[in-house]
C-alpha cells in the first residue's frame, strides 16, 4: 500500500490531545485509526521532528513506562491552535465535497432517465 502521510501532522496532533505517546504508539494509532492514510515510521518521525521544531509538540523522557527510557510527545498550545485551523479547513472542504457528490448524483440520475 502506498505510504502517503497526507495530513499526518494533524492526525498526530489530534491523537496527542488524548494523551502523551511515544513514537511507536503513535505509529500503531495511525495504522489502527486511519487505514486509508497509511504512513511508515520515516514519515511519522520526520513529521514529529518538524512539529517539535515548529513548537507544536514538545518532548520529554519517560523512565517509568518500560525497561528503557522512551521519548514522549506532548501537544502544545501552538499544536492545539493548528488543530482549530485545520478543523475550519476540513469543514470547508467537506462542504465542497458534499456539493460535488450531490451534483454528481443529480447528473447520474439524469443520465439514467
Amino acid at each position: 500500500m502506498k505510504h502517503t502521510g497526507r495530513h499526518t501532522a494533524e492526525f498526530i496532533l489530534l491523537f496527542l490531545t488524548e494523551q502523551d505517546f511515544y513514537g511507536g504508539e503513535l505509529l500503531q494509532k495511525c495504522e489502527q485509526k486511519i487505514p486509508f492514510n497509511p504512513i511508515d515510521s520515516a514519515i511519522l518521525y520526520r513529521t514529529l521532528k518538524k512539529l517539535e521544531y515548529e513548537g507544536k509538540v514538545q518532548t520529554y523522557i519517560d523512565t517509568s513506562r518500560q525497561e528503557k527510557p522512551v521519548k514522549m510527545y506532548q501537544i502544545t498550545k501552538e499544536g492545539e491552535q493548528q488543530l482549530v485551523q485545520f478543523e475550519k479547513d476540513v469543514e470547508q472542504k467537506v462542504s465542497n465535497l458534499l456539493f460535488f457528490l450531490d451534483q454528481y448524483k443529480k447528473w447520474q440520475d439524469l443520465k439514467h432517465d
